[in-house]
């Protein structure tokens, strides 16, 4: 699984176009060169929030798969687009792309939520959706005119406690959601007691800190609020430390630096946080 590229763009426009995957897509879904080039560009632009993914095997493309935000505030993932080429069915390559996407999704990019929808009629897509994990939750009943009649809407959704993401991994995603909602509120209090009493905060790039036990952050955040939220890019376990990728949702694309985050106890007992070149 990597991501989409504009030399995908032809492989991309005869899948979805393929007589044995375009009745199966949903209603809205781009068809043609241009509108398909801009999800390419809006992925590579924006790729925290929205995602187009080509599926090779042996090096060969595959098929294709992607995903939208849903709900930044509750990291919600809503998945699209999964069409493997008809030379590939019944080989599981749909199956080990969902996990490698679950993953990527959940580990790296931090959402608690991928959920998506199939059309009733879609049996296979249905039974490939229990295989990786997702549960059904409900029916829209009738809620989409497809192919001359209305159709409904199968729900299915996973949290990230369905994964075996590690603990770690989870403290650092769950933190940073917690930091993004002090921007939106400005009431930085809350996030002091994702620290340890003998925490530390220290800064590399910048002439900040560093910062010594719980109350000397929390005063650190209240007299020198960030403006922004943080974006992550992917993580990784160094031992009994937790890096990060990290950069800031004003320009999504691009990395500012890592967080490097060493846990104690389902808290935060160091955060060295780096500023670098992208």
């Amino acid at each position: 699984m990597r991501r989409a590229r504009l030399d995908d763009l032809d492989f991309l426009v005869e899948l979805v176009n393929h007589e044995d995957v375009e009745p199966f897509l949903g209603g809205r879904a781009a068809l043609d060169h241009d509108a398909i080039a801009a999800e390419i560009e809006r992925s590579q632009d924006d790729p925290t929030s929205y995602g187009r993914f080509v599926i090779e095997v042996d090096g060969a493309r595959a098929g294709v798969m992607g995903f939208e935000v849903e709900n930044r505030r509750s990291r919600i993932a809503h998945l699209e687009r999964l069409a493997v080429h008809p030379n590939y069915r019944g080989q599981r390559v749909s199956d080990e792309a969902a996990r490698q996407l679950q993953r990527h999704l959940v580990q790296d990019l931090g959402y608690h939520r991928l959920q998506l929808e199939i059309y009733d009629f879609n049996e296979r897509a249905q039974r490939h959706a229990e295989r990786v994990g997702f549960r059904l939750e409900g029916v829209r009943r009738k809620a989409y005119w497809r192919h001359g009649e209305w159709m409904d809407g199968a729900l299915y959704a996973l949290v990230r406690d369905d994964l075996k993401v590690p603990d770690e991994i989870g403290l650092l995603h769950d933190y940073v959601m917690v930091h993004n909602e002090c921007v939106r509120t400005g009431d930085w209090k809350p996030l002091a007691e994702w620290f340890t009493e003998d925490a530390v905060l220290a800064f590399e790039g910048v002439p900040v800190g560093p910062f010594n036990g719980r109350d000397a952050i929390a005063a650190a955040y209240d007299a020198q609020p960030p403006d922004d939220e943080v974006v992550i890019f992917g993580t990784e376990e160094n031992g009994d430390e937790i890096a990060s990728r990290y950069g800031w949702s004003r320009e999504p694309g691009k990395q500012a630096g890592r967080m490097l985050i060493t846990p104690r106890d389902g808290k935060i007992q160091k955060l060295i946080v780096t500023f670098e070149e992208d």
